[in-house]
């Protein structure tokens, strides 16, 4: 019995070697530091998901490399949040991995703008420079060619379908602009640097006119819009997007012909023709806010 104990006892020291070294071994490796994975619930959205763990909605887009914010039920996401499990450093023997090569600094394109006249069409335009209609429209993301109006400025691809390049976007005072409209919700949320600065009321298009959801980016700025569809005046516009041969836009409560205000005490309500409706002093602000080129998402 004694010898039996005794080979017990000596095949139990092997093994825990066997541990100990596989142990040892997996220490060299580095432990990674993931967030949280979230499985998307149907109805949920960024805003939602950031509020529950406490991260903003850009920064889940960041960590999931996400071109935009659409997302669908069953969708599993990583939630950039704080990890406990300290990073072990690497081992002393491995070899450091070398630093990327930048990039060279990418060839000037060519091509120019053209400030659009009174009376001219794309067509016209198009071959005074020498390009087809097709290469202006798309490089101008234009879905309605035949819709151009003076002075809209228009870039002018060169005859090898190559484009200008772009002027430096403007840069708000403090940073990054967004602006983030809930249709479910009947919410903008406006954000600067990733802080949200705003959070307004807004009513957006009735059923069967209903605001189309989507990445957009603000498109022009006029101070006070007439939409001849409806005789209505559009104080503080903002156009977003084009719905047909409309341009679907941000602005104040409408002006009638009688001067009164439009769905004046129906906001938080969905009632617009598809427009994104905020009241008069929400309007003044965000416009004398937003820049040009702004990022629009708009989401259920």
């Amino acid at each position: 019995m004694l010898q039996r104990n005794m080979g017990l006892t000596a095949r139990g020291l092997v093994v825990a070697v066997v541990l100990a070294l596989i142990a040892g071994g997996a220490a060299w490796q580095p432990a990674r530091a993931e967030g949280v994975v979230h499985t998307v619930q149907p109805g949920e959205n960024l805003y939602r998901i950031g509020l529950k763990y406490g991260v903003a909605w850009m920064a889940i887009m960041e960590a999931n490399h996400m071109a935009s914010s659409t997302i669908y039920a069953g969708q599993q996401l990583t939630i950039p949040v704080a990890s406990s499990t300290p990073v072990e450093p690497p081992p002393a023997n491995s070899t450091p991995t070398p630093a990327p090569t930048p990039l060279p600094p990418a060839a000037p394109s060519t091509g120019t703008t053209h400030i659009v006249q009174r009376g001219e069409y794309l067509a016209t335009i198009a071959q005074r420079y020498g390009v087809t209609t097709a290469a202006i429209a798309a490089a101008n993301n234009l879905s309605n060619p035949s819709l151009i109006f003076a002075g809209q400025s228009l870039i002018i691809p060169g005859a090898d379908g190559s484009l200008p390049a772009p002027e430096p976007a403007p840069v708000p005072a403090g940073g990054a602009q967004r602006i983030l409209v809930d249709i479910s919700e009947q919410r903008m949320y406006v954000y600067q640097d990733g802080g949200l600065l705003w959070n307004f009321v807004v009513s957006t298009g009735s059923p069967g006119l209903d605001t189309r959801p989507g990445n957009y980016s603000v498109l022009n700025k006029i101070p006070n819009a007439y939409g001849s569809t409806w005789n209505i005046w559009m104080p503080n516009w903002l156009g977003i997007y084009w719905a047909g041969y409309l341009q679907n836009g941000i602005h104040a409560l409408p002006i009638l012909s009688n001067g009164g205000r439009l769905w004046d005490g129906y906001l938080g309500t969905r009632v617009s023709f598809g427009c994104v409706i905020l009241g008069i002093a929400d309007a003044q602000t965000l416009y004398d806010w937003a820049a040009v080129g702004a990022p629009v998402d708009i989401q259920y």
